[in-house]
């Protein structure tokens, strides 16, 4: 029987090295856990889900844009000039396939008066560029928002016992519980209308996967997918505007 070559090379574990580089220091929001546990569970559910060398390589870095140490500025201009220069070096080291990665996992933020956008317009722009992203790009933002999603769950789960305690959980994001529940709602609605996972029987799983971690996650707030999608938050006749 002819040996099988292992699928994650020297490119995987340096890959590996940039990420802990990138944030070290950096915790996951509200909590004193090292945010490489979020890339590494990415990562891990990238490959679950079949993901390439590629796409694991793409998990591991997919926040460098937005969230590496450099990027943690006030300054947008310093900010961009900052992200160009980690996205030339993701380019020049895994090549321009995991870069188009990165970049497909990556908030575009324009600027509006020399700011960010507002938050409501970004998640918006984003979910609406689901519909056109191809498979690769589907795989590793999907496992970035299946792994948000169930660590979600598990801190309401243990954290948010009473609705006070879950109140005071939801305050952590800066859209409280209902744009944070709309916006997984939402998700997880567009992942399932996005024509790059026509065929694709392990990305459709994810999406399953997903679909169950965000219901499981409205049971434990007390609210149905109905009355999630209908918050004002961010409603979905609003994505044409942020187009």
């Amino acid at each position: 029987m002819n040996a099988v070559t292992f699928p994650l090379t020297k490119r995987f574990t340096d890959a590996l090295q940039l990420a802990h580089k990138w944030h070290v220091g950096q915790y996951r929001k509200g909590t004193l856990t090292p945010y490489l546990s979020h890339l590494l569970g990415v990562a891990s559910v990238a490959l679950e889900f079949g993901a390439t060398e590629n796409e694991a390589i793409a998990a591991l870095l997919h926040d460098a844009l937005e969230d590496g140490p450099e990027n943690l500025t006030v300054n947008v201009k310093k900010r961009a000039k900052t992200r160009e220069k980690l996205d030339t070096q993701i380019q020049d080291k895994f090549g321009d396939g995991v870069a188009a990665l990165v970049r497909g996992a990556t908030e575009e933020n324009p600027l509006i008066d020399g700011e960010k956008a507002p938050w409501d317009k970004r998640k918006l722009t984003y979910l609406a560029k689901l519909d056109h992203e191809e498979a690769s790009s589907l795989l590793v933002s999907a496992s970035d928002k299946l792994h948000n999603a169930r660590t979600i769950l598990t801190d309401v789960l243990t954290e948010g016992t009473t609705p006070e305690a879950r109140e005071a959980f939801f305050n952590r994001f800066s859209q409280g519980r209902e744009g944070t529940l709309q916006y997984y709602r939402l998700l997880a609605d567009a992942y399932k209308r996005a024509e790059g996972a026509a065929g694709r029987p392990r990305l459709q799983a994810l999406f399953a996967e997903l679909e169950r971690t965000v219901s499981a996650l409205e049971t434990a707030c007390g609210v149905t997918a109905e009355e999630v999608r209908g918050y004002a938050s961010l409603r979905p006749a609003s994505i044409e505007d942020a187009q």
